[in-house]
């Protein structure tokens, strides 16, 4: 298994800690991005960078300390790669900490995020990448 767009996929998780400008380097300028089907920070696909961006900018409003991290790489093969992702933060109002995991699946080209999707299980995103059918 290559691990080359993984890295990139790793890379933009890890710039997310620095700022979004970091993180936004890793985006096609025609990025299509969808959170979880049916979560609460469901709005459907998000199309561009300022509306990744907007997305992301709703998160670190609601969370201090807000970490996402690839932990794990599922699949990485031509331009396609699913990873397991922990996130962690605390409440900027509650002061709650919150501890979760979930997998992306995406496209890399050129060194470029082009199309991801985030899931609730490691099969969804295998399936996503074409892993599984």
């Amino acid at each position: 298994m290559s691990q080359e767009n993984a890295d990139v996929v790793r890379q933009q998780f890890r710039a997310f800690e620095r700022d979004l400008d970091a993180m936004s380097a890793f985006w096609h300028l025609e990025i299509e991005w969808r959170a979880i089907e049916g979560a609460a920070d469901d709005v459907g696909v998000m199309k561009g960078h300022n509306a990744l961006r907007r997305y992301y900018e709703d998160w670190v409003s609601t969370f201090d300390q807000l970490r996402a991290e690839v932990d794990e790489v599922l699949f990485d093969a031509d331009d396609r790669v699913a990873v397991s992702v922990r996130n962690s933060g605390r409440g900027r109002v509650s002061g709650v900490v919150t501890k979760g995991r979930y997998y992306v699946a995406c496209t890399v080209r050129d060194g470029q995020i082009v199309r991801g999707r985030e899931y609730e299980t490691r099969d969804q995103a295998l399936e996503a990448a074409g892993l599984r059918e």
